[in-house]
């Protein structure tokens, strides 16, 4: 029996001309590139706290592609609120993005990104391509009678149908906002062409598209978009394309070359997009392995601006002092910074205005009042003034640094709940008990609420070297991870950072992460998590 590649091979040689037969040309070597090296990274996976959207199914017969039914399925996030328009995202051969056990994960992304604030509440359409109702039942999505036909064309065609039948019927039952910049269309191969075509046609409707190895060849004209876009008039269209310089390269055209015209032509016009090049063929595995970055940046401009979730670098505390500044989910405000001291210097004054403060000494010997309690603590003690509290700093040897954090809440502060554990919140690191374990240890500092937020917990961890302190999970709190000894590597989302003492890790709220422990020796380490 021959083997599928040399089965190809002598496909083609065959000089079939018909694009329909063709375009399963380029769906079967999808199975030819099995091998490639990309993963599905922490946003693809399912946690149990995530609130999780419904999917229903449903079938639909065209009228503007006469004699045509299609299956589609329609993703409905847990935080969907009929009063409030939602967004509205599309996706050809929505099987494919859509299947539990597939590539994309589509549902599992969503609500991961769409609870971590990285999206908006966001309704996915995943539709397939129609199929010939005279003809026998496709052996599989992939082989529908329509898709070439609904998928290469370079015509309004596929955008009204979705405009005049599909999202019409949609919005009998749900809210579903009007702006272009809320609605997004994707696809994959000849879907990838069709998700352009749309917003193409269709700017007005359709601002963001996300194309995965877009066949912008000559299968139905598609080749000519590059001209085309250098020639007319700039649209708002906001494009992120992905391909692999392994791609296909038939009679049809080169899919590589193809993108890179592409990209060549909206950076030429001067556009909003992005292109990601990976090594792969003609296959989803690199596109679903950054399918939550893609997301990420394609629905950016219409969610809050959130601090990012990543590595802060300490670099030079006199150079550097302000580590992290802007919003979060929980905080409307926290400045993260370096204060060095000398003996000689005046005492610093603390907050005793509307917010709250966290003082971390880095180093050196610092007195530190809270109204009238007063301590003297070194190296890795920590004191936390309220509002309305006053508080001073002083050094106490030759020269001296702490971090200090200074927040307010997004939502209600609460003068009273933060009074409700008494004494002051003066933590001296030598009065904090050690209790190894077989990763390391901990030493645990509070775990209390305060004016500013219901929860706030605090402590060190001693990490031994090669251990990973868990697999990736999330949690309502957001928390900053202050390396104090050693060096870590942490997954942040689908990303992967590095850190050394004096640096600064951010998660944000929902965001999936794990730190590992990358040296030779102990790394130890400050956690601390409010909401």
């Amino acid at each position: 029996m021959e083997s599928l590649d040399i089965f190809y091979k002598n496909f083609f040689k065959l000089k079939i001309r018909n694009s329909f037969l063709s375009a399963l040309f380029i769906l079967a070597s999808t199975f030819l590139n099995a091998q490639e090296p990309y993963e599905l990274g922490p946003d693809s996976r399912v946690y149990e706290q995530i609130p999780k959207g419904t999917v229903t199914t449903h079938q639909w017969d065209s009228n503007i592609y006469p004699n045509t039914t299609r299956a589609y399925y329609l993703y409905v996030p847990a935080q969907y609120d009929s009063t409030k328009p939602a967004a509205l995202m599309v996706f050809q051969d929505g099987h494919t993005y859509i299947k539990e056990d597939g590539n994309f994960m589509a549902a599992t992304v969503f609500d991961n990104l769409i609870s971590q604030e990285k999206m908006p509440v966001t309704i996915g359409l995943f539709i397939n391509p129609g199929h010939d109702k005279s003809a026998n039942p496709p052996e599989s999505p992939w082989r529908v009678t329509n898709r070439s036909i609904e998928y290469d064309e370079m015509a309004d065609t596929y955008g009204r149908f979705l405009l005049e039948e599909i999202i019409p019927e949609i919005k009998k039952n749900y809210t579903i906002s009007d702006d272009p910049k809320m609605r997004a269309i994707c696809g994959i191969s000849s879907g990838g062409i069709c998700a352009f075509t749309v917003a193409w046609y269709f700017p007005e409707h359709f601002q963001k598209v996300l194309s995965l190895i877009g066949s912008f060849t000559n299968i139905r004209g598609g080749h000519n978009y590059p001209a085309l876009i250098r020639k007319s008039e700039k649209k708002d269209i906001k494009i992120f394309l992905q391909d692999g310089s392994d791609d296909l390269d038939n009679e049809h055209g080169n899919w590589w070359l193809s993108n890179l015209q592409m990209e060549a032509a909206l950076k030429f016009k001067e556009y909003n997009y992005e292109f990601v090049g990976g090594s792969g063929g003609h296959s989803g595995h690199h596109g679903a392995s950054i399918f939550p970055q893609s997301l990420t940046w394609l629905w950016s401009d219409v969610v809050p601006t959130r601090l990012e979730s990543k590595v802060y670098p300490l670099i030079d505390p006199l150079t550097d002092a302000t580590l992290i500044s802007g919003e979060s989910t929980h905080l409307s405000r926290v400045e993260f910074t370096v204060v060095t001291l000398e003996s000689s210097d005046a005492p610093v004054k603390m907050l005793s205005g509307e917010k709250e403060q966290i003082i971390i000494v880095k180093e050196g010997s610092l007195k530190i009042t809270i109204g009238n309690a007063v301590k003297t603590v070194g190296a890795n003690s920590v004191a936390i003034v309220l509002p309305g509290e006053q508080g001073i700093v002083e050094c106490m040897s030759k020269d001296a640094a702490f971090y200090t954090m200074i927040y307010e809440s997004r939502g209600y502060p609460d003068p009273t709940r933060g009074k409700k554990q008494e004494g002051p919140m003066i933590f001296d690191f030598e009065d904090i008990d050690y209790r190894p374990h077989d990763r390391g240890g901990v030493r645990s500092f509070f775990n209390r609420s305060t004016t500013m937020c219901p929860y706030y917990e605090m402590h060190v961890t001693n990490l031994n070297p090669g251990i990973k302190s868990h697999e990736p999970h999330v949690h309502k709190a957001e928390e900053i991870i202050l390396m104090i000894s050693g060096t870590t590597e942490m997954e942040i989302g689908n990303e992967l950072y590095s850190a050394k003492a004096g640096d600064v890790y951010f998660t944000g709220a929902n965001v999936p992460h794990a730190i590992k422990n990358t040296g030779n020796e102990q790394a130890m380490y400050f956690a601390f998590q409010w909401y």
